[in-house]
This record gives C-alpha cells, sequence and structure tokens, in this order.
C-alpha cells in the first residue's frame, strides 16, 4: 500500500491524482518517494485510492490511481469534548485521539480552566491541531481524518452537550462506571473530559442537568490529558 497522503479525489476522474506543495514536500523529502512507487492517497473523508507514482516534475507528486476504496465510520461514533490545558497537552490529545478513531474533538472553556486564549491564539491552535489530526490519519492509515472545532464557553459548551443524543461525563464524583453506560445501539457517544482543575459541583450538576450522564473512570484520577485517551479507548473496546 505504501505509505499514506492526503488530498482531494473528486479531480481524480481521468485517473490521476496530484499531491499538493506540503504533501509533495513530505513525499520526496522525508519519504524518498521515487518514481513507480506505491502510495495511497486519501481525501480524509472515508475514501482511499491505491496509487502508484508516475512523475515527480518540480517536486510535485502525480500518481495513477489503482484502485479506490471507500470505508464507514465506525459506529458507535466517538466525539470528546475536552476541557481547556495550558502549554502544549492539547496537542498530544488530539494526535492520540486522531489515531484511535475519534470523529471530533471540541475544547471548551470552564470555571477552573488554567488555560486563557485570546482569538488570534485560538485561530493559531484550531491550524496546528487540524495539522497534527491530518498527519495522525497518515501515520495511523486511517481513511478519515478528525475533526477539531474552536473554543466553546461554557454557555455555548452546555446547549451543545444538550443536543448530544448520548453524553457521558467522566467525573471524580460520580460512582456509575463508564461501561454501564456504553450503549451497544448508541449511532454517536459523546465523551466530556474536565479541564485540569476538573468540573467543580455545579458544573457536573448543570451537564447532568442538560441530559449528561455522570459517569466513573475508576478509583484513580486521572491527568487531563490521559482521561479522553482513556475513556475513547474504553468506549472503542466495548
Amino acid at each position: 500500500m505504501g505509505p499514506w497522503f492526503i488530498a482531494p479525489l473528486d479531480d481524480a476522474g481521468d485517473g490521476r491524482v496530484t499531491l499538493d506543495a506540503l504533501e509533495s514536500h513530505h513525499a520526496v523529502r522525508v519519504l524518498r518517494v521515487m518514481t513507480s512507487d506505491p502510495i495511497t492517497v486519501t481525501d480524509g473523508q472515508g475514501t482511499a485510492a491505491r496509487c502508484v507514482v508516475t512523475d515527480i516534475a518540480g517536486g510535485t507528486v502525480v500518481a495513477r490511481v489503482l484502485e479506490t476504496t471507500t470505508f464507514r465510520r465506525d459506529r458507535p461514533q466517538l466525539v470528546v469534548y475536552q476541557g481547556a490545558a495550558k502549554g502544549k497537552k492539547l496537542d498530544g490529545v488530539v494526535g492520540q485521539l486522531a489515531q484511535i478513531g475519534v470523529t471530533r474533538l471540541s475544547v471548551f472553556r470552564s470555571n477552573r480552566s488554567i488555560a486563557r486564549w485570546d482569538p488570534e491564539k485560538e485561530r493559531r491552535l484550531v491550524d496546528r491541531w487540524t495539522t497534527i489530526a491530518r498527519s495522525a490519519a497518515k501515520q495511523s492509515r486511517s481513511a478519515f481524518i478528525m475533526e477539531t472545532g474552536g473554543l466553546l464557553d461554557w454557555r455555548r459548551f452546555v446547549a451543545e452537550i444538550a443536543r448530544e443524543p448520548h453524553a457521558l461525563v467522566p467525573w471524580e464524583g460520580a460512582d456509575e462506571p463508564l461501561r454501564d453506560h456504553l450503549s451497544d445501539r448508541a449511532e454517536r457517544i459523546a465523551l466530556v473530559i474536565g479541564p485540569e482543575g476538573g468540573l467543580g459541583t455545579d458544573e457536573a450538576e448543570a451537564l447532568r442537568a442538560a441530559g449528561g450522564r455522570l459517569v466513573s473512570l475508576g478509583p484513580r484520577i486521572l491527568r487531563t490529558e490521559l482521561a479522553p485517551v482513556a475513556a475513547a479507548t474504553a468506549g472503542l473496546y466495548h
């Protein structure tokens, strides 16, 4: 199958696909792809094409499509709402969740969130997370790129949880195990992970009132960058 790259496949009607400058640079300069090498190109939305490189003129990679495959997302789809964290902690969360198959990651601000971002920094962060998610899709050979959203304030975040058909909120004050609420029939499961300072009691109750189910990940208190990976992995395994 060769290494994976991301490019639109809409224009592959003539049987050829062209990698953009960034993907071509990665192919030629980093992975040392050469003419006649096999590669796989995905559009990040569920379609992957098995290809063979035909031309690298000017550093731009052009490949001939041999076969295309359309994949379906896993069911249930997992989406994660992650409390804002400082530094680059969320970079690791994005990369790991994208690798294991989470559909979307949104970040929210709560009372105990330590991180505070202005609109310009938020824009840069979302751009960086998008790049990380793309890289993780290629590394894990996924035909889907995890979506990354902007920062949600508390009111908008709670409103989104109210619209989720099956929202689970791991919280240190909960008694019911996560596994007891992983429905086999759910088409979509939302996981809510608190920030570094955790969710306050009033916040947890507000999420419960919005339809979220308070659940436990066990007796240990996990860091905010580990909890989403543990919860999402448990959900995918179930």
